[in-house]
């Protein structure tokens, strides 16, 4: 029976830790572990176009080290932006007034915090000053949409201009090229036919005509000495009358 009590009261003990640990973890996955008093804080406002997925108790940062924490988020409906108001831990009062707050994403695609960058001021900013400076949070829709109409135009503009050159190339190709002028004095030039080729003749053709060639060379040098003697005779009878002319006109 005692046995019984002693594991009883172990088994209650373990369970009353675990409920506090879920508690204490549930408190930092919360952002609540990091609360503190509001002893000598101050709260700092912001205009924002658009927080994106900010929500409250979300980390005000400065180089990575948490100044304090998003205390509610409202719409301005004077401006029609988002109004942020945010605690700064008392430890962090010396913060420029040129100080600019951006909204920010921790990781890929982590929780929304603001992130804080020092000015070059003089003057710090008091309990409820407003941040000028602000940029707002990148939404990963609106840079696809920005992507796919950027693609989309330059795709428009390449098909133009492809359909403005098509033309323009066609007519370049379709377009005879101007014949060059020649002067006056050039000769026109005459297309050369190329001799044919001697036909090879066989050996029987061959003594054939070289039979035929010295039939005929008799022929002809028989025919040149009898020219020779003919063109003979009719010159000296030629010269004879000039001779005997020219001889009478010396006697007289």
């Amino acid at each position: 029976m005692q046995v019984t009590r002693t594991t009883e009261i172990w088994v209650g003990a373990f369970v009353a830790l675990g409920l506090v640990a879920l508690f204490f973890v549930s408190m930092q996955v919360s952002n609540l572990g990091d609360f503190k008093s509001s002893r000598g804080s101050y709260v700092l406002k912001a205009h924002f176009g658009n927080v994106g997925g900010l929500k409250v108790r979300a980390p005000v940062s400065m180089a990575g080290v948490t100044l304090g924490r998003v205390e509610r988020i409202s719409f301005d409906a004077s401006r029609y932006e988002a109004l942020v108001e945010m605690r700064i831990d008392p430890a962090f009062k010396q913060l420029p007034e040129d100080t600019s707050a951006s909204i920010l994403t921790a990781g890929l695609l982590g929780e929304q915090y603001i992130g804080l960058s020092a000015g070059g001021s003089d003057d710090f900013l008091k309990d409820g000053d407003e941040i000028e400076l602000t940029q707002s949070a990148v939404i990963l829709e609106q840079l696809i949409s920005k992507l796919m109409f950027n693609k989309a135009e330059e795709g428009k503009t390449e098909a133009k201009k492809s359909t403005r050159d098509a033309p323009m190339a066609t007519s370049a190709v379709t377009t005879s090229a101007p014949r060059p002028i020649q002067p006056p004095d050039a000769v026109p030039s005459t297309s050369v036919v190329p001799e044919a080729a001697p036909v090879p003749l066989t050996p029987k053709a061959e003594s054939e005509v070289q039979q035929k060639n010295k039939s005929k060379s008799p022929k002809s040098s028989h025919k040149a000495s009898a020219v020779k003697r003919s063109s003979a005779p009719s010159s000296e009878h030629h010269a004879s009358p000039r001779a005997d002319h020219a001889s009478k006109k010396k006697a007289h």
